[in-house]
């Protein structure tokens, strides 16, 4: 992989800039992520959401991103700079392959936003941080974010049954991924904020 920047780099569509997060975001990331249709299928994220929790999940951001494992961004619009969700990649640098996970509030949802935003951060782990591969996972009944990923050009692996524990119930998860060399031209308009996307 690639040697990494100091700071987390800010990517750019069309619609949306990709940032990292703040301290001052934490009150937009505590009513985004504790509304429970949100936080219905993320793994790490409970509800009702805790007071602090997404202050301490925004300080963990830094050490990660220069311990290199990972990066975090604040999806925001462009116009406004509203914080409308997060997408992020965990990388292994011995496998060259990274995972995708991304969030976005229920107000924003059927914008095509999260396929936007998720489109620019997988083309950085192609061009930036060089991966061979990325993979992503959701729960079963994600159908939302099934179709992301499958417009991101992603094929289904799999599925792995009852792999997940939830607030007391099993769930499968649905594996996809994605190589370098299948990052398609259609795609990479999509991360460029292109007519795809809207």
């Amino acid at each position: 992989m690639a040697r990494l920047p100091a700071s987390i780099p800010t990517l750019t569509t069309a619609r949306l800039r990709l940032r990292a997060f703040a301290p001052g975001d934490a009150a937009a990331v505590t009513v985004l992520a504790g509304d429970a249709e949100v936080s219905r299928y993320l793994l790490h994220v409970p509800h009702p959401y805790p007071t602090g929790l997404a202050e301490e999940w925004i300080a963990s951001h830094r050490d990660t991103w220069t311990q290199g494992q990972g990066a975090t961004w604040a999806v925001t619009r462009s116009p406004d700079g509203a914080v409308v969700g997060t997408t992020s990649l965990r990388w292994v640098r011995r496998h060259d392959h990274a995972e995708l996970g991304y969030w976005l509030g229920r107000e924003h949802w059927g914008h095509g936003y999260a396929l936007e935003a998720a489109a620019a951060t997988v083309a950085f782990a192609f061009t930036t941080l060089g991966c061979a591969r990325v993979f992503a996972q959701h729960l079963g009944g994600n159908e939302r974010s099934a179709k992301v990923l499958a417009r991101l050009g992603m094929t289904a692996e799999g599925v792995r049954r009852a792999h997940i524990k939830k607030q007391g119930a099993y769930h499968d998860t649905y594996q996809f991924g994605v190589l370098r060399e299948e990052f398609g031209r259609g795609t990479r308009e999509v991360a460029a904020g292109g007519r795809a996307a809207r």
